[in-house]
């Protein structure tokens, strides 16, 4: 008897002793790392300003960490394929997502049969920082001045005004549908493929008018071959404070930003998530880096993870209402 109570002691205690190492085992390693290299995943091609910056992140982040932080483009899909694979990652840490909006806050309303969903499967670490789009008419609208006036010239004339975009469900198209139907104007959409082709018909005239980045705008801007009549946004930007905002032409409930942020696979332990939050603000914060940005037309932000995660739930609410309204679906 005394021999079986001896037992089930030993048994207790060896059973306490291993649930005290599993309840230290999370903590123990947010405290040591990161010990091994770490992964950034791009859902996008490389060259563009989604990859440049995502680079940029990287190798910073890699020197706050003394780890290297490895870029991987898996591109394809609208950003799905990229977002899936951090998804299906271990949530320990070692597997980012560099994100902007589409397949986060847009691809759910658009993919019936995605096999995740980014506020479920995703943990928010940190906004790193935002750009409006630029509201701008080329040589087709030569009397067209100020975005008071275009208003007033499209709905002189519904239906006989083109508006070009980088691709149907693009951040231009979405952003060009909200500003139309809060404004009451009719207008006729036409899709490229990619950014580019669509500004070189908008520079010949051969389409009236598109929303496009910053970057992209101004130097036609300032050399007269194009004029940015508004920011898609309520406020002026920091990068280019001559532009007026939405507000200032009355147009009070389009407040459009695109946005870069970096999210881990949901379960990622908080101490290491909020590790990575305060690496990257830092970061973003850096007045080289934010001077960096702000020269390709993005505020520098740098957020907590709770602030990412209500950017996110707020934007999918008005996209996905965008594309419900406007009968919008991908090829």
């Amino acid at each position: 008897m005394s021999t079986s109570r001896s037992l089930r002691t030993h048994a207790c205690s060896w059973l306490l002793a291993c649930f005290a190492l599993l309840g230290t085992a999370a903590p123990s390693q947010a405290q040591d790392y990161p010990v091994r290299p770490l992964r950034m995943v791009v859902g996008i091609a490389t060259g563009g300003m989604t990859d440049i910056v995502a680079r940029t992140m990287a190798q910073k982040l890699s020197e706050r960490l003394g780890q290297p932080v490895v870029v991987e483009n898996r591109a394809g899909a609208g950003g799905n394929i990229g977002t899936e694979a951090v998804v299906r990652a271990a949530p320990d840490g070692y597997t980012l997502l560099f994100a902007y909006p589409g397949p986060i806050v847009v691809n759910g309303s658009l993919y019936k049969n995605l096999s995740f969903d980014p506020v479920r499967d995703l943990a928010p670490v940190s906004l790193l920082g935002s750009y409006p789009l630029v509201l701008a008419v080329g040589p087709a609208l030569p009397q067209v001045r100020t975005l008071t006036d275009f208003i007033e010239h499209a709905r002189r004339n519904p239906g006989q005004l083109d508006y070009a975009s980088a691709g149907n469900a693009s951040t231009a198209h979405l952003s060009m549908e909200l500003f139309r139907r809060e404004v009451g104007i009719d207008l006729q959409h036409i899709p490229y493929k990619g950014s580019a082709p669509g500004l070189t018909d908008l520079l010949a005239g051969r389409v009236a008018v598109a929303f496009d980045s910053l970057t992209v705008v101004m130097p036609h801007h300032q050399a007269g071959r194009l004029r940015a009549l508004a920011m898609s946004s309520q406020a002026r930007s920091p990068a280019f404070p001559e532009i007026p905002g939405m507000a200032e032409s009355g147009v009070k409930n389009v407040d459009v930003f695109g946005w870069f942020g970096v999210f881990a696979p949901a379960g990622t332990p908080r101490p290491i998530v909020d590790r990575l939050s305060r690496e990257l603000t830092a970061i973003v914060k850096d007045p080289a880096v934010a001077k960096d940005l702000l020269s390709k037309g993005l505020e520098p932000k740098g957020s907590t993870p709770e602030e990412l995660g209500a950017v996110v739930r707020r934007e999918r609410d008005v996209w996905s209402r965008v594309v419900q309204q406007a009968g919008i679906k991908v090829d």
